[in-house]
């Protein structure tokens, strides 16, 4: 409960900081406007997935990657026809 009492007023300190931060900024040097998060520190920042080719991923694990040219599309790609059932 103690914890979650903490993580409260930070919520709220961080609010305040970055409502005072961002009367303060100078648009020239920060386009980016503040965030409560950044002044948070309870907050969890997790990466961005990057988005890779197949081939750029095997080139990173020393792999060949080799297309194959003469496979069928999915025999599932279409959908079925609508059965009747009367």
């Amino acid at each position: 409960m103690a914890e979650a009492r903490r993580q409260h007023d930070w919520h709220i300190a961080s609010s305040v900081m970055a409502l005072t931060a961002e009367i303060n900024r100078d648009r020239k040097r920060r386009r980016k406007p503040f965030k409560p998060d950044d002044f948070n520190p309870y907050t969890v920042t997790r990466p961005v997935p990057v988005k890779a080719t197949v081939e750029q991923v095997a080139h990173l694990l020393g792999a060949v990657f080799q297309p194959r040219e003469n496979e069928s599309p999915c025999p599932k790609s279409e959908p079925d026809p609508p059965m009747s059932s009367c």
